[in-house]
């Protein structure tokens, strides 16, 4: 093997080696010529006016609920990124059999298909999906699948909880 074979070999398996490099391509110099023409087509035309409505004097106690209120979706934002990665950290550990089952043989059944199918395959897949997920023949299907998956991500308790409740030493009669 001579020195540089490996770096040829390499872009030969490349995924993108095609025609995904060339549409880049095609879109940047697309991008550049829109440019170029919108320059050339609206040269000493006055470019519209942005009208920006300002918003109306607040009080102080009325700037205090406003932090208040943008503190609290941030706190919300973060607590829901914390029982998110709980709830990962969970399926990973194998806390809940039941949920931590299905996720591998997702992760399995993925797995297999980038194993087996070229990955610029996987990705013109991934493209189609994406493109006709809210067309008319597949909108409901496609809402079913989004919800069964919201639902199965809701049923994960982000950790085990127990409730552990101090014994009364009164007797109740």
């Amino acid at each position: 093997m001579k020195i540089g074979e490996g770096a040829v070999r390499l872009t030969e398996f490349s995924c993108f080696r095609d025609w995904l490099g060339y549409a880049f391509g095609l879109m940047l110099a697309s991008l550049a010529v829109f440019m170029l023409l919108t320059r050339f087509f609206n040269q000493g035309q006055p470019v519209d006016e942005l009208k920006v409505v300002a918003p109306p004097p607040m009080n102080t106690m009325e700037q205090l609920l406003a932090v208040q209120n943008a503190i609290s979706q941030v706190e919300q934002l973060i607590q829901d990124g914390n029982i998110g990665l709980l709830k990962v950290r969970a399926l990973l550990l194998s806390v809940f059999p039941q949920a931590s089952d299905k996720f591998a043989a997702v992760l399995l059944g993925m797995g297999l298909v980038l194993a087996i199918l070229p990955l610029k395959y996987v990705v013109l897949l991934g493209f189609l999906e994406v493109s006709t997920r809210y067309s008319p023949a597949r909108k409901e299907s496609s809402e079913r699948c989004a919800r069964r998956m919201r639902e199965w991500w809701f049923s994960i308790p982000a950790a085990p909880v127990v409730l552990d409740r101090e014994k009364d030493d009164k007797k109740k009669k």
